[in-house]
C-alpha cells in the first residue's frame, strides 16, 4: 500500500521496501497485474505473509479506484456476487502459487444511505459527547438494521463457497473489520459468521485503525473486537489516526500504542498498512512495533 501507486516497477517496489528493513511483505489490493508479475521472482524466494482480496486490481479498475470494491461478496445481485466469489478464488490461487498462508477478505456492505458524514461533521465540530451525536449514530445503525439481513445471507452464501475452496487449497481466509458502520462485518456479524462456519479455515483479521475510527464515531468500542474474537485472531493491520484520517504510520497520530500493543497477542501476524509518505516515519513505525515484540518475548 505504501508504494504501490508511486512505484510502477514491481522489482523496484520490492527493493524500496527491503531497503527500509522489511523482510516480509503483504500484497495489497492496489497492485496491478504487471506489478504482481514483476514481483513474482522475488516473492518466490520471499513469500508474502498475507494478501488482500482482490489482488491484483480488478480488470477495468485503476489503482486509485481500488477502494471501494466494484463487485461485492455481499451483493444482492447474484451475478455480481458470484463474480466477486470467482475473483476472490483467483486471489486465493495467487496465494497458493506464492505460498501465501492468509487471504484477507473485505465482505462488502449493507446497501443503505450513508450517514457517516453527519457523524464526522459533529465529531469535527467537537460535539462527540453531546446527545445529538448519539442520536445520529442510533439513526444510522437503525437504518442499517432494516436492510442488513439480506446482505448477511448473501455473505453467508459467498463464505460457504470460499471456505470450501480454502479447505481444498489449505489456505486461511480471514474476515476483516471495516472502518464504516454500513460495511460488513459489524461487531455482531463477526460472531454470526463464526458461529455459522465453526471449524472452518476462516479466521479474524483485526484492523487497529478501523476499530479506533468506529470508536471515534460512536459505533463500537475499539477493544471489544479483540476481547470477543481473540480465539479466531490470526493477524492485525497497524496504522494510526490523525483525527478521522487513517493509515498514518504508528506513532504519528492519536492512538496510544503502548496500550494497543498490550492487547495484541505476540504470536499473531502484525502488518504495517501505511499510506504513501516519506520513508523516515515508516522506519520509525517499524522500529516501534519491532521493539514492542522484543519486550513481549523477553517477558515471556
Amino acid at each position: 500500500m505504501w508504494n504501490a501507486l508511486k512505484q510502477q516497477d514491481g522489482a523496484v517496489l520490492f527493493d524500496e521496501l527491503q531497503d527500509l528493513g522489511f523482510e516480509t511483505l503483504e500484497l495489497s489490493r492496489h497492485l496491478t497485474p504487471d506489478q504482481v508479475e514483476q514481483l513474482k521472482p522475488y516473492l518466490r524466494e520471499n513469500p508474502p505473509c498475507s494478501i488482500h482480496n482482490f489482488c491484483p486490481i480488478l480488470p477495468g479498475t485503476s489503482q486509485t479506484e481500488a477502494e471501494p470494491d466494484k463487485i461485492s461478496l455481499s451483493s444482492l445481485n447474484t451475478d455480481e456476487r458470484l463474480e466477486a466469489v470467482r475473483r476472490t478464488v483467483q486471489t486465493m490461487e495467487l496465494a497458493v502459487e506464492l505460498e501465501v498462508p492468509i487471504v484477507v477478505l473485505h465482505l462488502g456492505k449493507v446497501d443503505t444511505y450513508d450517514r457517516s458524514y453527519l457523524m464526522r461533521d459533529l465529531y469535527n465540530y467537537g460535539e462527540r459527547e453531546f446527545e445529538a451525536f448519539d442520536q445520529k449514530v442510533t439513526e444510522a445503525t437503525e437504518w442499517r438494521k432494516r436492510k442488513e439481513t439480506r446482505h448477511q445471507d448473501a455473505v453467508l452464501r459467498s463464505l460457504d463457497e470460499l471456505n470450501e475452496s480454502a479447505l481444498k487449497m489449505e489456505l486461511c481466509i480471514a474476515i476483516e473489520n471495516r472502518p464504516h458502520y454500513y460495511q460488513i462485518p459489524n461487531f455482531d456479524e463477526v460472531g454470526l459468521f463464526f458461529e455459522e462456519f465453526y471449524g472452518s479455515p476462516m479466521r479474524y483479521w483485526h484492523d487497529i485503525g478501523h476499530a479506533a475510527l468506529q470508536e471515534k464515531l460512536g459505533v463500537c468500542w475499539a477493544d471489544r473486537w479483540l476481547e470477543q474474537y481473540a480465539e479466531y485472531l490470526v493477524g492485525v493491520n497497524l496504522h494510526d489516526l490523525q483525527g478521522l484520517e487513517a493509515y498514518h504510520p504508528p506513532g504519528t497520530g492519536d492512538l496510544e500504542w503502548d496500550e494497543l500493543f498490550e492487547q495484541i497477542p505476540s504470536e499473531v501476524l502484525k502488518v504495517l498498512e501505511i499510506r504513501p509518505c516519506e520513508a523516515e516515519p515508516v522506519i520509525e513505525a517499524r522500529d516501534l512495533c519491532f521493539n514492542f515484540t522484543l519486550r513481549v518475548n523477553d517477558v515471556g
